[in-house]
């Protein structure tokens, strides 16, 4: 992330567990907004203060400007995760309610609507110790869910998490990219954003958001869009027929049906028809997310594990998993790996080169 962040010529403030806080121009933070791959909020920081109470926290969120962010016809919603000072965050949130309205109210300003989810504006409290922060989300929606997935399937891998395992796996943009256990097809549909959107992957999340309207007025997105490809390079299989559907109705809500072929298939009969290199990625099961028998899942693994060494010589396999037992029965040399945390387990992204060819 903080690589990410350095690489649009920003600077890096400080960092903790709630997050990286930057500063730079203004083009390279909008530029950096729209390529994110790994971040899941991009939030404008408004104030940063300290509060011994909720009546002094109160008295400063009401001085902000809410009038130049909400209005008329623009609802808002309000995250908040505090603790210590402002121990209780549903209070908080009560508070931080009452000083917007109160200020709306003081500038004349006709009221809006409060929703707790799919609002326009969302503002987002944080505190520590006697410190709080009151940040506006520039895309309302988290950055990170890029709003394509309308269902998610059983047990999904996260998209700054499918980010992160192409980036591990150095997938560029025209190699040849396979999940052989798919799901519902977030590696493949993120693999194909970068593909289609040259980059941009937040585009449109950013197109469609009030507050960044609003921050950034004379912004104009670009609307380059990469033509779809003659011969398919990516490519997704399930065994679960369900699974296959439902990737590709994500895939056509994220305008990129055309740059995946998916289909149903079992990874434990894959035949390598796809070439003499490219990239393996993905998000297998395992026994806390998806409750298969342990001895199964064992098995499977090193059944895998033959088929990409029988076939898949020359490739690269990446792979996501948070039990770290099942990464051996793959009998492969880990090249790199990376550790996280994923639907609250901690896990790791593992890289191997697989050796030889066929």
């Amino acid at each position: 992330m903080e690589q990410e962040i350095l690489s649009f010529h920003l600077k890096i403030n400080n960092s903790n567990r709630g997050g990286v806080f930057f500063s730079g121009k203004k083009e390279d933070v909008i530029q950096f907004a729209i390529h994110t791959k790994f971040a899941s909020r991009v939030n404008l920081q408004l104030l940063h203060e300290n509060a011994q109470n909720y009546d002094e926290f109160y008295s400063k969120a009401i001085e902000l400007p809410w009038e130049k962010y909400i209005g008329p016809g623009v609802s808002f919603s309000i995250d908040a995760e505090t603790k210590d000072k402002l121990k209780n965050s549903e209070f908080s949130m009560h508070r931080m309610k009452d000083a917007i309205l109160d200020r709306l109210r003081s500038q004349k300003v006709a009221l809006p609507e409060i929703q707790k989810r799919m609002a326009d504006v969302t503002i987002v409290v944080r505190s520590h110790t006697d410190r709080f922060s009151i940040e506006l989300s520039l895309s309302g929606d988290p950055v990170g869910r890029r709003g394509y997935r309308l269902h998610a399937g059983n047990a999904p891998v996260r998209e700054p998490i499918a980010q992160a395992m192409l980036e591990l796996s150095e997938w560029k943009e025209g190699d040849t990219l396979l999940d052989p256990m798919c799901g519902s097809g977030t590696i493949l549909i993120e693999a194909a954003l970068r593909e289609r959107l040259y980059g941009e992957i937040n585009r449109f999340l950013f197109a469609e958001s009030p507050i960044f309207q609003i921050l950034f007025p004379t912004y104009v997105f670009s609307e380059r869009k990469k033509e779809n490809p003659t011969t398919p390079h990516l490519f997704g299989f399930d065994i679960d027929p369900e699974a296959i559907r439902i990737a590709k109705e994500n895939a056509y809500e994220a305008g990129v049906e055309d740059f995946i072929k998916f289909e149903v298939g079992d990874c434990l009969a894959l035949k390598n028809a796809f070439g003499s290199k490219g990239h393996l990625v993905t998000n297998p099961p395992y026994g806390d997310r998806i409750g298969k028998p342990m001895e199964d899942l064992r098995e499977m693994y090193f059944q895998f594990g033959r088929v990409l060494k029988n076939e898949f010589g020359g490739w690269k396999f990446t792979v996501l998993c948070a039990d770290f037992s099942l990464f051996g029965k793959f009998g492969l040399k880990e090249n790199k790996h990376i550790s996280l945390k994923h639907a609250n387990l901690k896990a790791k992204i593992v890289d191997y080169e697989l050796r030889g060819g066929k």
